[in-house]
């Protein structure tokens, strides 16, 4: 990750080049030929944000340094639940009995927790949410507005809006081990994760009983049919 200070004749050194993809490249090394350049390199790791699986290292980063341990007034909590750790629970949450919420987790305004579920780990549920009874969530983000019933969802992403029936898995690891691969632009892309389940656009509908396998893509408005077997991508 690169951050420049340029001065404004740099202009037109990029006037020169021709337009294409490495026109900046180009033209800093065009202006590096005839002016002086000094780079500061810095010694703390940086986040790259090119595919949707970069989001999990800014979640881990966020929730370790910014999460605000609350439970805010409106949140109707069994007495029954479990939490523990550094939890942030919003506005008008409702968390059933014998629900556990290990921390650093975020839970948004309105969301709903079903019974026995569990939720855990740089675990973030946007609001609006709901998670039935007997779920486990661990290191995944929910966006705004989904839903799902019974099932495991590790290391996954769900946009705005998806519903997963009961028993929908994501499976997050492989067997031999392995980092998992990710098929993008019909190019493999090593995700450099030995942990890592699904990622689904806006409006997916998921059946129940669906296994979704390690570094599946599904699609926005993808509808998914019940017992079905989800490998690489769902255009």
């Amino acid at each position: 990750v690169g951050t420049y200070f340029l001065p404004k004749d740099f202009f037109s050194y990029l006037e020169k080049v021709p337009s294409s993809h490495y026109s900046l490249e180009e033209a800093l090394s065009l202006y590096a030929k005839e002016k002086d350049v000094k780079a500061a390199i810095i010694k703390e790791e940086t986040f790259s944000l090119k595919f949707p699986w970069d989001l999990f290292k800014y979640t881990k980063y966020l929730l370790d340094k910014y999460l605000e341990n609350k439970i805010e007034d409106t949140a109707d909590i069994s007495d029954r639940a479990i939490i523990k750790g550094k939890v942030y629970i919003g506005n008008n949450v409702k968390i059933y009995e014998n629900a556990v919420i290990k921390g650093p987790c975020y839970i948004g305004d309105n969301c709903i927790i079903g019974n026995n579920t569990l939720i855990r780990d740089y675990s973030i549920l946007e609001k609006d949410v709901l998670t039935g009874a007997n779920a486990e969530v661990t290191r995944s983000i929910f966006s705004e507005n989904t839903h799902t019933h019974s099932g495991f969802f590790g290391d996954s992403i769900f946009a705005p809006g998806c519903c997963l029936g009961a028993g929908a898995v994501t499976a997050n690891k492989r067997l031999d081990k392995e980092s998992i691969k990710v098929k993008v632009k019909d190019k493999e892309v090593d995700s450099k994760l030995d942990s890592f389940g699904a990622i689904l656009g806006e409006n997916v509908n998921v059946g129940v009983h669906t296994s979704l396998m390690p570094g599946a893509l599904v699609k926005s408005n993808s509808r998914i049919f019940p017992c079905s077997l989800i490998k690489g991508n769902i255009k």
